[in-house]
Order: C-alpha cells, then structure tokens, then sequence
C-alpha cells in the first residue's frame, strides 16, 4: 500500500487531516489501543496456575467463568449502546474514555484478593472494551474507501495476535520469574502476588494512550442513507437485518464456530503444552508468543491485502470468499495441532494454522461495513459483537473444560477436546461461509443505493 494512495483514495484530502502521515498514525493508534485491549484480556491465560492456587485452589471451570462470561458479561451488554453512540456522536472521545476506563479496571485486576473480586473487576474491563470495537470501525471506513478498507482494518484486526504475542513473549517469562522470587510489597498496595503485579503493570500505559487516541480527528461522515439524520433508530437497524436475515445468520453462524475454536485455542494453549508435554511456561510462552505475533499479523495484513487487490478487479465478494478457502484448510490442522504426539511436531503446525486463523478477524469488520450504511457501522458491529463473541468469549474457555472435567472426569484431556472441536467448528463455519456468497453478493447490490454519496462534517 503506497503512502500517496492513501491520502489520495480515502477522500479527505480537502480537510486538511488526509495526508499519508496521518493515515499511518489513525491506524497506528487504533492498532495498539487495539492491541492493550487483547493483552489486557488475554493476560489471564498464561497465570491460569498461579491465580488458581493464589484464589484458595479454584477450578478449571472457576478459572473459565472468571476468563469467559465475567468479561462477557458486560463487553455484551455495552456493546449495542456503545455502537449506538459511536453511529450519533463523536467517536474518538468514546474510544479514549473506554481505552482509560478498561486499563483503570485491569489495574484493579491486580489487587483482587478472592474469586468474586478478580470477577467483578474483569466486568470493568468488558465494560471499556466495548466501546472501541463499534467506534474504530465506523472511523475506518470513513476514512478509506472500499478497496483500501480490508488492509486498514486488517492492519488494526492483528491485534488479537499481537496482544497473544506480547502476552505470552513477555507476560509468560515475567510470570515465570516473579514466581521464582519472593512477592513484591509496593507502595499504599502492599504484598501483591505474581499475577498480580502483572495487572499493576498493563494497567498503568492505558492511560497514556487513551490519551493519545485524542489527537485523532473526528472524519465526516460519509455514505449515510440521509444527509439529515443524526442516526437511525433500532426499528431501522432492525428493519435492515431482518431484510438480510439469511446473511447475516450465516455469517455470524461461520464466525462463532471459528472465534470458539479460535479463543479455545488462546485459553488453554500454554497450559495444554504445561500439562501435557511438560514444557515449562517460558519453553512454551516464547515460540507460542512469537508465532502468534509474527505469523498473526502476517495472515491479517496479507488477508486484508489480498482482499483489496482481489476487490479492486471486481471480485465483489471476496472478503467472505477467501476466508472460505482458509476455513476449508484450517480443519485438517485444527485436528492435528492438539493430537500429534511430538510438542515440536505440534509448534510446526502451530505456524500454518495461526496464518489461516488471522485471516477472518478483519475481512469481517470489512465485510459488514460495506454492506451498511453510515447511520448503522457501529450498531451492525455492536450487533456481532453481541451475537458472536457474547457466545465464543463465553463458551470457548468453558467448553473444553466442561468436556474434560465432566465427560473424561480429568483436567488433562483439553487436546483431544479441542481436536475433535475443530472438526465440529471449523466444518461448520466452511459449509456456513460458502451458504453465504450469495446473500452476500444481493447484500452489496443494494447498498450501492448509499454508496458513493457525499461525505458530512460530524
């Protein structure tokens, strides 16, 4: 992607804020807000053993409800009025009100001293994360036009492989050393376990950049259904998905089973590769951590790329066709990654499969917002959020556990859980995404009724 195309094809040039540079530093900002939000998230899974001894010995199943529908919870519940502001009023100042809120709520993460503290304050962290989902996208598209979107949102949606990455290069080696050494006692906080010094850390440079994503500018508004409005009402939004019922339950049917298998695969990860092949936490963290950070974002930027070059020679559905065609490979190697025998045989297939799993995250984002109009961006990604990762971030750290734990009566089977998963979800999500092209391609045929119209100053 060329620096002189971006100013000159995302239209905002005249406004004075469209330059290159500038470009660069929107999806820079959004990209590591997006990234803190992953790692503040994710941090959870390289101290499942910590936590569960410090917390008076919790359950795998205790662990998965404080990883899965504490954080839900709320992230589902404030996704739909976040999108709702983020379709009304100024976007930026959403995003860095959540990116501060979020990283106060993980720093309080550290000084949870039971099972319903560290609970309830991983509510607070879904509470700010909901807010950045619905309004980064809506501006994304504002600023590019659709052949430039999937690579700009790409770029952003490789923070979850980013936020992993970072998690388990630095989180696991940190959490392994401070286990090894007597527990910190800090200032006014006092004695803080391993796991919870690292919290204290990842909550204190939110701040910062919630901070900065202020010196992003408001872009205006373009492709509304009326130049007029100052957002549709829920009987629209509902008007608009009950008309595309066929597409969008497809799609969101796809993109659960793969965000479950996806997020099953984040939780219990590290920990499988404990349990099972005896690697220690940093043997584990640092090749896990690289892979995911490396090849993730290679996968999220190539996908992204390729659906933009194939975009701009008139392949219309390409989004959702090339995420199809890695659906269809990731089944095989969903299998084989938890069953092979070798821990090293295991890391190698790791490397494909996180490229195929990096595919879907942005072509997604892309994939709703050029089939809505300005009005209903962010309420169509509240409405994901709602719909899709409510059910994946509940139940992808459950279901294994649940399955082991009651079904094979022993904490150590997660692998062949998540094997035969894989089959299930990633099967699934296939025959669901190819059902899907045509819904899709009728989706774009009539949003090119608002397409092309002229932008509005917020």
């Amino acid at each position: 992607m060329g620096n002189s195309n971006l100013s000159s094809e995302s239209g905002h040039s005249e406004h004075g804020y469209g330059s290159s540079a500038y470009l660069w530093w929107v999806i820079f900002l959004l990209t590591l807000a997006s990234t803190l939000s992953m790692v503040d998230r994710l941090a959870l899974n390289v101290m499942i053993g910590p936590i569960k001894r410090d917390l008076g010995g919790l359950t795998d199943f205790q662990f998965a409800l404080i990883a899965g529908i504490a954080f839900t919870l709320f992230y589902t519940i404030l996704s739909g009025p976040a999108g709702w502001i983020a379709d009304r009023y100024n976007r930026r100042n959403l995003m860095a009100g959540g990116v501060i809120a979020w990283s106060i709520m993980t720093f309080l993460c550290g000084m949870a001293g039971s099972f319903w503290t560290l609970f309830f304050a991983r509510m607070g962290v879904g509470v700010g994360e909901a807010t950045l989902g619905p309004a980064a996208n809506s501006t994304l598209a504002d600023y590019f036009n659709p052949s430039r979107l999937p690579l700009a949102i790409a770029i952003v949606a490789a923070a979850p492989f980013v936020g992993q990455g970072l998690t388990n290069v630095v989180g696991a080696p940190m959490v392994q050393y401070l286990e090894q050494v007597p527990n910190i006692v800090l200032p006014i906080i006092g004695e803080v376990y391993s796991w919870q010094m690292v919290f204290i850390v990842l909550g204190i440079p939110g701040v910062l950049i919630g901070l900065l994503v202020l010196t992003i500018k408001e872009p205006p508004r373009k492709g509304k259904l009326d130049e007029n409005s100052h957002g549709a009402t829920f009987a629209v939004l509902w008007d608009f998905i009950v008309k595309r019922w066929l597409f969008f339950f497809l799609i969101f049917a796809a993109y659960l089973g793969l965000s479950i298998q996806g997020w099953g695969l984040f939780t219990w990860f590290v920990e499988f590769y404990i349990r099972e092949h005896q690697w220690t936490r940093t043997e584990i963290g640092v090749p896990y951590g690289l892979i995911a950070m490396c090849v993730g974002i290679i996968g999220s930027i190539s996908a992204g790329a390729i659906a933009g070059w194939w975009l701009s020679r008139g392949t219309v559905d390409a989004p959702v066709k090339l995420v199809f065609w890695g659906t269809v490979a990731l089944i095989p190697l969903g299998f084989l990654l938890w069953t092979v025998p070798d821990g090293h045989m295991g890391i190698a297939i790791l490397v494909p499969t996180t490229f195929l799993m990096a595919m879907p995250s942005g072509l997604i984002m892309t994939t709703l917002q050029s089939i809505c109009p300005n009005e209903l961006r962010g309420q169509i990604i509240a409405f994901y959020l709602i719909s899709v990762n409510f059910l994946a971030y509940t139940f992808a750290p459950m279901v294994p556990a649940i399955v082991s734990d009651i079904f094979f009566g022993s904490e150590d089977v997660k692998g062949i859980a998540l094997a035969f998963m894989a089959i299930f979800t990633y099967g699934g999500a296939a025959l669901c995404l190819y059902l899907c092209l045509k819904p899709y391609r009728a989706a774009l045929e009539e949003a090119k009724a608002w397409i092309g119209k002229p932008a509005v100053a917020a």
